[in-house]
C-alpha cells in the first residue's frame, strides 16, 4: 500500500490508532517549542569519567597467546575509594592495534553495583591497546529516554505538501492524531505493515490528493537547551576515553583462530564477538567470509541475482557502491529521487538488478511523491522470491526520536512478512543489516539510540533463518575512520562481501 490511499477519517471514527498516548500534555504542534526542565544537573559527566579506571583480572606477569580470553574491570571510585554505584551507564570497548589496521569488540557486562567487566579475545598478535569509553551515563540516558517518550513529536515533526493542480498546502505530519487537536486528520496508517500515521487535513482537499513528504523542523531549541544541560555549552562530554593500567599488553603467536569456520549458510547463530580487523580486513567468526578483487568476481557471485534493499540511506549505501562496482546502468523512475527512490540498475549482460526503496515515514529526508512511498512489509510481500532473490532490509536512523515501542511494530510486521515470503519461497536469501556507530547529538542521534534499536532488532529476528551483517561491530571495531551515520567506502565494500559470502558461499 503506497501512502495517500485511506479516506478521510475523524478522530474518534479511528479503530487502528495508534496503540500508545504520546501526546498527554504535549504543546500545541504549531507552538514555539518550550526548553524541557532537565534533572539531576548537578552531575557532571566530564567528572564522573576521570573517576572511573580500569585493570586487568588477571596477574600483570601473565603471559598472552592468540586465542586467549582477556578481562578487564572498571569502576567509578570516589575519594574515599569507595564504588560510585553508577548502574546502567553505556560503553564502548575495543582492542586495537593501529599498525597494522586491527581491531576487536568487548563484551561489556554491567554487574549492577558500579562495577563493569569486559572480555576481549585475542585474535592477532604484536601490541594490543585496550580502549574503552564512557558514551553515556545513566543520568544522562534517563534524561534522553524521558525526553524520547515524553515529547517525541516536538523533536522531529514532519509535514505533507497536498497538491491539486498548481495550489500548494502544507500539513503537518506524525504517529499520533492527538496533536492535531480538534483539526480534521487524514488517517495514512496502515497496522498490516506496522505504521501509524496522520497528517493534518487542509480544507477543501482530499486525502487522497497527490502530495509529497518530508521532514518540516527540527525541534532546534528543545534539542539545543536539551544538549546543553546535559553537557554544558560547547561541552564535548561523549565517547570520553577511560584510562587505566597497563593500556597495552603484548600477545604472541599460537593457533589459528579462523581455521575450521564454517561455510555461509543463512539461519546461523551470530556469536557475541562476530569477527575482527586484521591489517584493515574484516574476518569473520560466523562463517567463511569472501574478499573480491576485481569486478568480474563480484559479477560471477552476483549473476542472475535481483537484490532489494528496504530502509534507510544506510541500505541505500550498498545500492550506490554495487552501482560503482559492478559499474550498472541506471534506470530512471519518473518523479523519483536518489535519496528516496526507488532506484533501479542492472547489468543485461549478467542478469542483475539491483533495486532500492526507503521504508517510508518517518524518515528525514527531502520532498518525496506519496505515490512512490511503499511501506517495507508490504514491499516484500510483493516479491515472488526464488533462489536467484536476495532482500536486504535495515531501518533504525529515521525512528530514533521515538519510543521504542514504534520502531518495535515496524519491526515486528517486517518479520511478519519475511516469514511469509519465506514460506512461499524457502530459497530466498533474507538479509538484515545492523546499525551502526554514528555521529550526532544525543537527543535524537548518537549511538545510545542505534544501540537500542539494534537490540530490539536482534530480539525481533532471532530464531530466523535470516543473515546478519552485523555493522555494529564492523563500525565499532574499527579506529582508522570516525563514527558516522554513513560508514566509510572500506566498510560498506566489506559488509557486501560478507553479504555475497552467503550468495556464493566457499
Amino acid at each position: 500500500m503506497s501512502i495517500g490511499i485511506k479516506q478521510l477519517t475523524s478522530i474518534s471514527e479511528k479503530n487502528d490508532a495508534f496503540p500508545m498516548n504520546l501526546s498527554e500534555d504535549k504543546a500545541d504542534v504549531n507552538s514555539n517549542f518550550t526548553p524541557f526542565k532537565m534533572v539531576n544537573t548537578s552531575f557532571a559527566p566530564s567528572v564522573y569519567v576521570e573517576k572511573l579506571h580500569f585493570s586487568l583480572l588477571s596477574t600483570p606477569e601473565r603471559e598472552f597467546f592468540v586465542g586467549d580470553r582477556l578481562h578487564v574491570v572498571f569502576r567509578a571510585n570516589d575519594e574515599r575509594n569507595n564504588t560510585v554505584t553508577n548502574i546502567g551507564d553505556f560503553y564502548r570497548a575495543s582492542i586495537i592495534s593501529k599498525e597494522p589496521k586491527s581491531g576487536a569488540v568487548g563484551i561489556i557486562t554491567d554487574h549492577q553495583n558500579g562495577t563493569y567487566t569486559v572480555m576481549f579475545r585475542l585474535l592477532w598478535e604484536g601490541e594490543v591497546t585496550i580502549r574503552i569509553q564512557l558514551v553515556l551515563p545513566r543520568q544522562t540516558i534517563d534524561v534522553i529516554e524521558r525526553i524520547s517518550r515524553e515529547r517525541p513529536v516536538d523533536l522531529i515533526r514532519f509535514q505533507k505538501r497536498y497538491t491539486v493542480g498548481q495550489h500548494k498546502v502544507d500539513k503537518p505530519c506524525n504517529v499520533d492524531p492527538v496533536i492535531f487537536k480538534n483539526s480534521a486528520v487524514c488517517n495514512y496508517s496502515d497496522p498490516h505493515a506496522g505504521v501509524w500515521w496522520y497528517c493534518e487535513k487542509p480544507a477543501n482537499i482530499s486525502c487522497n490528493s497527490s502530495g509529497y513528504h518530508s521532514v518540516l523542523k527540527y525541534g532546534e531549541n528543545l534539542l539545543r537547551t536539551g544538549e546543553e544541560k546535559l553537557f554544558g555549552r560547547g561541552s564535548g562530554a561523549l565517547k570520553m576515553p577511560i584510562s587505566g593500567h597497563p593500556s597495552k599488553i603484548n600477545v604472541h603467536k599460537a593457533g589459528d583462530v579462523l581455521a575450521n569456520r564454517r561455510r555461509c549458510v543463512s539461519g546461523l547463530t551470530t556469536p557475541q564477538i562476530s569477527g575482527f580487523y586484521q591489517q584493515g580486513v574484516w574476518n569473520s567468526l560466523v562463517c567463511k567470509n569472501r574478499r573480491f578483487h576485481k569486478m568480474s568476481e563480484w559479477q560471477q557471485c552476483l549473476q542472475g541475482k535481483t537484490l532489494h534493499c528496504f530502509g534507510d540511506s544506510t541500505i541505500r549505501q550498498w545500492w550506490e557502491h554495487l552501482v560503482r562496482i559492478l559499474n550498472l546502468t541506471e534506470t530512471h523512475i519518473p518523479e523519483a529521487i536518489p535519496w528516496t527512490g526507488p532506484l533501479r540498475a542492472n547489468d543485461l549482460v549478467h542478469n542483475i538488478t539491483v533495486n532500492y526503496r526507503i521504508h517510508g515515514p518517518p524518515y528525514r529526508c527531502h520532498w518525496t511523491r506519496t505515490f512512490l512511498i511503499k511501506y517495507v512489509a508490504n514491499a516484500i510481500d510483493e516479491i515472488k522470491g526464488g533462489p536467484n532473490d536476495v532482500v536486504g532490509v535495515t531501518m533504525w536512523a529515521h525512528f530514533t526520536s521515538y519510543p521504542v515501542e514504534v520502531y518495535r511494530k515496524r519491526m515486528e510486521a517486517v518479520r511478519a512478512a519475511i516469514e511469509r515470503l519465506l514460506h512461499r519461497s524457502p530459497e530466498t536469501l533474507v538479509v538484515i543489516k545492523s546499525a551502526n556507530t554514528r555521529e550526532g547529538g544525543v537527543i535524537i542521534a548518537g549511538d545510545w539510540h542505534a544501540y537500542k534499536l539494534d537490540r530490539v532488532m536482534r530480539e525481533v529476528f532471532r530464531g530466523m533463518k535470516v543473515v546478519l551483517v552485523d555493522a555494529w561491530e564492523m563500525t565499532n571495531a574499527q579506529h582508522w575512520h570516525g563514527d558516522f551515520i554513513h560508514p566509510a567506502t572500506d566498510i560498506i565494500v566489506q559488509e557486501l562481501e560478507f553479504l555475497c559470502s552467503f550468495v556464493c558461499p566457499l
